[in-house]
């Protein structure tokens, strides 16, 4: 694998941040006009509600995941999403290495993302996600479930990469910023186990 940048966690985790590693222009309106977007809904405390961002899920096709009772199966990639898989698996020498990727769009900053690790199933152990962002910059955590904190600001371009142990003692969120007023995508390609 690539020489890795700093690890962000103190502990417990593997956390990478690579800042303006990609530089195309247009990949946000492209992928936005790519991608198919669905409009689940989630059950949080016995109460549903619409999810706070957009999604889509692309990978190979009929590769399954399931998270907040929420199944999806994927028909295949599109263009963009594809191309940036290749190339993240070129920079991390893991050719062909992710089968799946969940594309979130946060339209404004009153999208969000609630504290969750991506611990189902389906990623295995120790899984390697690697989470692609373009567009406006926010603020991303991580919390360990001892309660440490660890903040990092996510700019277009920066690519993160968790591996380790992270999903196992480590929750992320992306939180509300009311005074962010532009769009926010995000890719994070995963290596989903079929059982």
């Amino acid at each position: 694998m690539k020489s890795l940048a700093n690890n962000l966690l103190p502990y417990d985790g593997e956390a990478y941040l690579y800042k303006g590693l990609f530089q195309e222009q247009n990949l946000l309106e492209q992928i936005k006009q790519e991608v198919k977007w669905r409009n689940d809904k989630i059950k949080m405390f016995g109460k549903t509600y619409q999810q706070a961002r957009k999604v889509a899920w692309e990978g190979d096709e009929g590769i399954k995941y399931c998270y907040s009772n929420i199944l999806m199966q994927a028909v295949g990639w599109s263009p963009s999403v594809m191309s940036l898989k290749q190339e993240i698996e070129t920079f991390l020498e893991r050719p062909d290495y992710f089968n799946s990727a969940l594309v979130n769009l946060y339209r404004t900053g009153t999208d969000h993302m609630s504290w969750h690790s991506d611990n189902e199933k389906e990623l295995g152990v120790k899984p390697l996600i690697a989470s692609l962002s373009f567009g406006a910059t926010r603020d991303f955590f991580f919390r360990h479930q001892k309660g440490h904190k660890v903040k990092i600001e996510l700019s277009c371009g920066d690519l993160l990469i968790m591996q380790g142990q992270t999903q196992e003692f480590w929750k992320h969120s992306l939180p509300k910023r009311l005074k962010v007023h532009t769009e926010r995508l995000n890719i994070t390609f995963r290596k989903i186990q079929q059982f």
